[in-house]
Formats: structure tokens, sequence, C-alpha cells
């Protein structure tokens, strides 16, 4: 925004230093709305742009507040940087709690900036007066109100570090008027980014060796170790590690939902998703079977777990888990070695010490036995995938898209409808592919809006979006953006006229009374024309298999409208549920 020799001679107000900090922390973009109180941001934000002075920073304008939020934090997850978002005072502000929550929740660094009422309103009834700092406090890992202009580049340098290191997370800052047209009076040399905290996780930490020689001489001395990753190994980027554990020990690995993708589905080690939504049986089976168990990164929560039933004979096998946060470590089971550390770094020096140790294991009868399970299971499912059923299956859906994904292709899941099909069937490719879903609070309505927001993180990327009826009449604004924006995503539309999810659990638990959770399927088609996409429906196979061909032989956004089948008329791949209509399932 401004060079060296500017810095002495045009006083700046509070909201060009906020840009000029920004812009030192290498912010590429930020993901808003505009209103009454943001005016001199986006002013700032102006000068730079006709300055045209790297580097600069994009503004992507969303059509509401939450979804600036889920863009921030898609873009977050994909480009290991601090994803920003920003909104005006007192609706704009309620509107943001989502995306900031459900970031926080999964360990997502997301910086949220709110422009405020004047401090000399406070207390006077002034339009849209709130208290942003008590609304945030509980959905971030830090919440402030910044009140003297010269304060800024401080309050800035904390917010980076804060999100970036430890567990990373959300955090709130909001500047009232003050702070942002005031003139900064501290100085130039006051103004810097802490480089470390331009990108997460920031301060990688390492476990100690002593610790490190205990958990790899539990590995080796194991009979059937095996690796389950969570989403903190994806967010440390622990992908290599992790294969390199798997191969030299020949271990198979499982994952939870958020830890899909670590390695290539087809690789001979990576068994599946474990869990209570979308499972794979052959994966269950070797979190039973194991003798010892190594977490990853994996909260033990209670979807992975399903309800901490499962490892079922927790005394009889040794759990060793490492996770960055100590809050987390034998939280839910009790652990016979805890190690404390990212993810990336202490896989890499067990490895190491494995290494050093013994020389590389081949697969044992247990692992070939489990593989052969992983075949027929596989087998059976692309048989069932073939049927010419309408409305269609979501299976069959899932099953047509993964015959266009590349190495190279993002997919994001909405919460709901897609999600146990999306985790159960879905092939990712490896490499660069990735899989994002929300699954901290599972709100609706994230998977169109995250596009955009990959969008920036992997201009490069093809990308899938998924969601339900339900969550695309809570985002369907955003398909403007998409357009606006052209950004290249494949959106299906899976369009069952419910909250399918919901419906499938009153008639497991409420003897089919259905409530509250029907309404028309309208058409979608019309609805995305209207906002400038390409859009078709598809109600047969044949005719999604033509229109997935010609959405990804195109580059821009296409949206396809597809009639699938409600979760009523079959239970989903949900464990809980298929064992309580049949209590003998494995």
């Amino acid at each position: 925004m401004f060079d060296s020799e500017d810095k002495g001679k045009t006083p700046l107000i509070g909201a060009q230093v906020i840009v000029e900090m920004l812009r030192q922390y290498q912010v590429e973009v930020i993901f808003g709305v505009p209103g009454d109180t943001s005016i001199k941001l986006y002013e700032a934000l102006y000068d730079l742009k006709a300055k045209n002075q790297p580097p600069g920073i994009r503004h992507v304008m969303a059509r509401d507040e939450r979804s600036a939020s889920f863009m921030a934090d898609a873009y977050a997850r994909l480009s290991h940087r601090p994803g920003i978002c920003e909104c005006p005072s007192g609706a704009g502000s309620l509107y943001t709690v989502p995306g900031v929550a459900e970031a926080n929740g999964s360990s997502i660094p997301v910086i949220a900036i709110t422009s405020d009422i004047p401090l000399a309103g406070e207390g006077k009834q002034t339009i849209t007066e709130l208290d942003t700092q008590k609304l945030f406090e509980s959905i971030t890992k830090w919440s402030t109100v910044v009140k003297d202009v010269d304060k800024v580049p401080e309050i800035i340098r904390r917010a980076f570090r804060i999100a970036t290191t430890g567990r990373p997370g959300a955090v709130h800052i909001a500047f009232p008027e003050e702070a942002l047209t005031r003139e900064f009076q501290a100085g130039p040399d006051r103004i810097y980014a802490e480089e470390e905290c331009t990108s997460y996780p920031a301060f990688r930490t390492r476990g100690a060796r002593s610790q490190l020689e205990e958990m790899a001489g539990f590995l080796v001395n194991a009979q059937k170790p095996l690796i389950i990753v969570g989403g903190g190994a994806n967010h440390s980027g622990a992908g290599s590690e992790i294969q390199a554990l798997c191969e030299w020990m020949a271990a198979p690995m499982v994952s939870t939902i958020s830890g899909q993708g670590i390695l290539p589905d087809d690789h001979p080690f990576a068994l599946g998703v474990i869990g209570d939504n979308g499972f794979h049986p052959h994966a269950h089976r070797a979190v039973e079977e194991a003798d010892v168990l190594l977490y990853v990164g994996c909260k033990m929560g209670s979807v992975s777990t399903i309800n901490w039933s499962m490892p079922s004979r927790p005394k009889e096998q040794k759990i060793l888990q490492i996770d960055l946060n100590p809050e987390m470590l034998g939280n839910n089971f009790e652990n016979h070695l805890s190690l404390a550390g990212d993810a990336r770094l202490v896989v890499r020096d067990l490895v190491s010490l494995i290494k050093d140790s013994i020389s590389q294991k081949q697969a044992s009868d247990w692992v070939t036995a489990l593989n052969l399970q992983r075949k027929r299971f596989w087998e059976e499912a692309e048989a069932g995938f073939c049927a010419h059923q309408v409305p269609l299956k979501p299976e069959r859906i899932i099953s047509a898209l993964n015959r266009h994904l590349t190495r190279n292709c993002v997919v994001i899941s909405d919460a709901g409808t897609p999600t146990p099909y999306v985790t159960r069937f879905l092939r990712l490719k490896g490499e660069s592919s990735r899989f994002i879903i929300p699954r901290a609070y599972g709100g609706l309505g994230y998977a169109i809006p995250a596009v955009v927001g990959a969008h920036f993180a992997r201009p490069d990327a093809r990308l899938v979006g998924l969601f339900g009826d339900g969550s695309l009449g809570m985002s369907a604004g955003e398909l403007e953006t998409v357009s606006r924006l052209k950004i290249p995503a494949v959106l299906i539309h899976f369009n069952n006229a419910a909250f399918g999810w919901i419906k499938a659990l009153q008639k497991l638990h409420c003897k089919e009374k259905y409530f509250s959770v029907d309404f028309q399927a309208n058409d979608p088609v019309m609805v995305a024309r209207g906002f400038g996409l390409r859009a078709m429906a598809v109600k047969t196979p044949d005719e999604l298999d033509q229109t997935l061909e010609e959405a990804f032989q195109g580059k821009g956004p296409v949206f396809l409208d597809v009639a699938s089948q409600p979760e009523v008329d079959e239970i989903p791949p949900v464990y809980s549920w298929l064992k309580t209509s049949d209590p003998d399932i494995s």
C-alpha cells in the first residue's frame, strides 16, 4: 500500500494500517460483505488496488456473511494460510457466527474482522450496537475489540499468532469507527508481520526423544499395528510421512471422515473410513482386531468411535495417540502412551527411528485378509452401482462422479444427505486430491460458498460441490457468486424434496411420524439459470452419465439438479441406523 518512503510522509488512518498489516502477512484474498460501518476499510482496499503495488489483496464479495466465513474456512483448509473474512456491525456479525464456529471447532485458522459503531455511541442504543467481543468469545480462540488505533498492528500480529499456533483456530477482531478512521501515530516501524505466522501450523512442535523411542518400540513389536488418522493429520500435511510409516511397517491405515485423502483410496494400506457415518466394514474389523492402535491427529470423538464403543476392548489393545493439542490426549480412552506434537514432525521422527531399528516389513496374512474383504466390499458395491433405478440412488451418483475425478480434484460436501454416501463411496486419486466437509457442527449451506474459497486457494484444481436441497435453500444466493466469478465447479444437487437426514431419523425412531421435513422439489435448474449458471436436470442414470461428461469437459461452473432417492426409502450407510434396523450387523 505504501513503500518505505511513503511511511513518513502521509499520515495513515486505522483502516489503511489494517490493510497494510494484512498485506505484510501476505494475505491474498479477503471474503466479505460491505456495510455502513466498513466503508473506510473498503476505501483502503480500493486505494491499494488502484495503486497496483504487489502484493495486492483481492476482495471477494459474498452474498451473505455466513457464506463469507465458510469461504474463508475452505480457503484456509486448502492453502494452509489463515482465511480472512470481514463483515459489518450488528446483523452482519451475527450472520458470521456459523462459519467462525465451524472453523474454530475444526481447528482451522480463520480471522474474522468486524467493523463496529463508534465507541462514543456505546450504551446509547446506537443502531447495530452489539457486544461482539462477548458474542465471539465462546466460538473462537480469542476475541477482542481495538479501542486505540495505535494498537492495530500489535493486535493483528497477536491474532495471526493465536490463529496459527498450537491447535489452530478462529479469532475475532472488532474495529470500532475510531480505530478505522483516526490517524495512526505510533510510527512506521510498528507495522510489520511475523513471517512464521503467515501459514499454519506455525512453530511446529515435536515429541521428546524418550517418548518417540517408546512409541516406536510399541509399533515395532506389534503383530497387528493399525494407523488411525483424523483431520489433524490433514491439517498438518502429514500424508507423505504417514504413507512412509504404513509402507515400512506394512501397517494398514484407516481414517475418520476428516482424515480422508491422506493416502490414495486405492493404496493397499488405505482401508477406508471408520465410525458411524459412511463406514467401511473392513476398516471397522481392523480397529477391532489390531493389537496396537496409533491415533494421529484424531480427537476420538463420538462419530469416529460410534459413541466411544469402538474399539470395543481398549483394555486389551495398546492405544497410542499423537495430537497437537495436549488437552485431547487421553480425553476419551485410557492411552498407553500419549505424545503432544505436530503430526508431520512426530511421524517423520517415528519413521526415522523405526528404519534404524528394523528392515522394511512385508504385509502380514492379517493385512492380506483385510484387503480381500475390502476387494469383496467394492465388488458388491459396484454391482449395486449399476442399477438403473429411479430416482437415482445417492451411491450411484457418487460412483458416476468417481469416474471423472483426477489427481487434482477438490470435493466439498455439505452435511446432511450426501455425507454417508460420499464418505463410504468416494474414491480420491491421492496426490493433490482433497475432500472437505464441515464436521464440527454439521451446519447446512457450506458447500456452495466453500467452492468459492477453495478456488482462490487452489485455482488449478477441478472443484466439485455436493449438497442436498435443504442446504441449497440456505445458500442459493451464492450461486450468483459462483457465476460472477466463473468458479470452475461442478455443483451436484441431491434433490429429494425433504430434510432427508431428519426424515430418516423420524422413520427409525418416531414410527414414521413425519413432521415438518417435506417441501416442494420445485425447479432448482431455473433458479441456477436465473443466477447465470449453466444448469441441467438429471432424472435417469443415462442423463447422469451424459451431464457429468459434459460438465467435466467444460471449464466453467455447472449446476446439476439430480432427482435422488430419499433416505427413508433405504437406510443410508450409517452404522447406528443399520444397527437399529438389524442388531446382528457387523
